[in-house]
């Protein structure tokens, strides 16, 4: 009898995980980034000078996915990303610190690159269906809905995307998200670089959550109003 409830016990656990899409670690601490609804919109131009970024929670790449080892922060590479949303838009910022990049070589995995994965539907593992490949200063090429707009700016140091996911974009919604930066030496793919819970490698299929948060309420009559409509009156 007590096997036969532990055995419940542990189908329910795993079931259970699954049903919520949330990744856990080995406390079974949900891992999850939460996106911070805002009044106004940052403009997607590469920079981050908008005021909604200062403020922002700060997810950093640190977790080397091919080892599954933490990442110590070097003059090799650094990463950080935040994200936040508004309307039916998610808006992603993109920190990095390469000491060499990799751009423009005639094969992509020559090249340093970011490696999204947006599942909007939350379907909880990873898919080609939502995987987005974006190499370093490339603004075109990878655009497939729903991301609308990728942008670079500061030689490749910071980038800002846009994601349209209509109503999904709402509070307490949540879908699978990962970041991972892959880094590119001499030719050689040399680490995979994510913001991902400790021990978390690549052949891990289940994906973090991105959760539509908000300290005020979203109000779907409001009008949209972007960080560079602001600007343009000064």
């Amino acid at each position: 009898m007590p096997k036969k409830i532990i055995l419940t016990s542990v189908l329910f656990l795993i079931g259970l995980s699954y049903a919520l899409g949330h990744l856990v670690d080995e406390k079974l601490q949900n891992f999850q980034y939460n996106a911070e609804f805002v009044k106004v919109a940052p403009i997607v131009d590469g920079y981050l000078d908008d005021p909604i970024w200062e403020d922002t929670l700060t997810g950093k790449l640190e977790q080397e996915i091919t080892s599954g080892y933490k990442w110590t922060e070097s003059d090799d590479f650094s990463g950080s990303f935040k994200a936040v949303w508004r309307g039916e838009f998610l808006y992603i910022a993109i920190k990095l610190q390469d000491d060499h990049i990799e751009r423009y070589q005639s094969k992509l995995y020559m090249e340093d690159q970011l490696v999204l994965h947006i599942d909007e539907f939350h379907y909880q593992r990873k898919s080609d269906l939502h995987r987005y490949e974006i190499p370093v200063g490339v603004e075109s090429g990878a655009l497939k809905a729903p991301l609308t707009s990728i942008a670079w700016g500061n030689d490749g140091k910071t980038c800002e995307l846009s994601f349209r996911l209509g109503d999904i974009a709402d509070k307490d919604n949540a879908i699978g998200f990962s970041i991972v930066y892959h880094d590119v030496d001499n030719g050689h793919l040399q680490n995979k670089i994510a913001w991902g819970p400790e021990g978390y490698t690549e052949l891990n299929e289940l994906l973090p959550d991105l959760v539509f948060t908000a300290k005020i309420n979203p109000n779907s009559q409001q009008k949209l109003i972007r960080w560079g409509q602001i600007k343009r009156l000064y």
